[in-house]
């Protein structure tokens, strides 16, 4: 059977049977169109799925590996992983010629940006300052407090529904990443304030929360552009909704709270992903360090005592 082929067909059942995120299929498509791509412009081009052997994807593999980095190329490797897989669970394949290749990628790891309280104060209170009651600002005022009185993903909050939010008990509904679910309640008086506000001059009969002006749903990339001119405009600084929810986990950490309590509001799977925030709390270190260590108070006492 031809590959072309069967990459749509793998493409349709992660659509209409796994229903995998959007985003997910998307990047399948992408890695996978670039290596049928490949194989069919080799010197001999490769159209037949039983034609693909260990040395083909060992090529391919060493050829992205050139192209790419780390976490771009665990990406295309993961996206044929699961192809490969699913061709073999089908019996369209005897044997996934993947399972012969080992492979070790090692991605650096890198502290989350985040932003300081000071930064978070700042935009607030630029985009509070501004006399504008047009319902464009209204409803960016209340996409930036939702963003940091959650911690939410830039696409969870534009998929976020108007029945996702109970106003009666203040909890948002979310779904993240795998369709898996998970609740958030809205402490601040402040983030409440502006999302009634802006559900008070929305007229729309949209099923989503956050609408743009032609009343469709608000785009992830509409709040990216609404973040990085905040970043731009008020900190000099690059700043997008990610560095948003780096800062909520961050910050939260620095005020005392459980790292597991975080896991839950971030949605992570695994408490790994959500402990590389201890390590970014440099500033909270700097402070206790310098209030408390025992070493200061030894310090005086020599002092006094010459």
């Amino acid at each position: 059977m031809k590959t072309k082929d069967l990459i749509k067909d793998y493409l349709i059942q992660c659509r209409n049977i796994k229903k995998l995120e959007t985003l997910t299929i998307k990047a399948y498509t992408i890695d996978l169109k670039q290596f049928n791509e490949y194989i069919e412009n080799l010197a001999t081009p490769i159209f037949e799925i039983n034609y693909i052997d260990k040395s083909i994807l060992t090529d391919y593999i060493n050829l992205i590996s050139t192209l790419y980095k780390a976490k771009s190329l665990k990406r295309k490797i993961a996206s044929l992983k699961a192809f490969f897989n699913y061709l073999e669970f089908e019996d369209i394949i005897t044997s996934n010629p993947l399972r012969k290749i080992r492979l070790t990628i090692k991605e650096p790891k890198r502290l989350p940006k985040s932003l300081s309280i000071f930064d978070i104060e700042k935009i607030l209170k630029a985009i509070y300052s501004k006399n504008i009651q047009s319902f464009s600002h209204l409803r960016n005022i209340a996409v930036f407090e939702i963003l940091f009185a959650t911690g939410i993903r830039v696409s969870e909050l534009c998929n976020l529904k108007i029945l996702d939010y109970n106003i009666d008990t203040q909890v948002l509904h979310i779904r993240g990443k795998g369709n898996k679910e998970r609740l958030i309640y809205i402490s601040n008086r402040d983030a409440l304030s502006s999302l009634s506000i802006y559900m008070s001059n929305r007229t729309s009969d949209n099923e989503y929360l956050f609408i743009n002006r032609l009343n469709k749903r608000l785009s992830e990339q509409s709040v990216r552009f609404f973040i990085q001119n905040l970043g731009k405009n008020i900190l000099n600084k690059y700043v997008s909704p990610h560095m948003i929810r780096h800062s909520f986990a961050t910050l939260m950490i620095e005020e005392g709270v459980d790292v597991t309590y975080i896991q839950s509001f971030l949605g992570h799977s695994s408490i790994t992903t959500t402990q590389i925030y201890t390590v970014s709390t440099i500033n909270k270190q700097r402070q206790i360090m310098t209030s408390f260590h025992p070493r200061n108070r030894i310090l005086l006492l020599m002092k006094d005592n010459y």
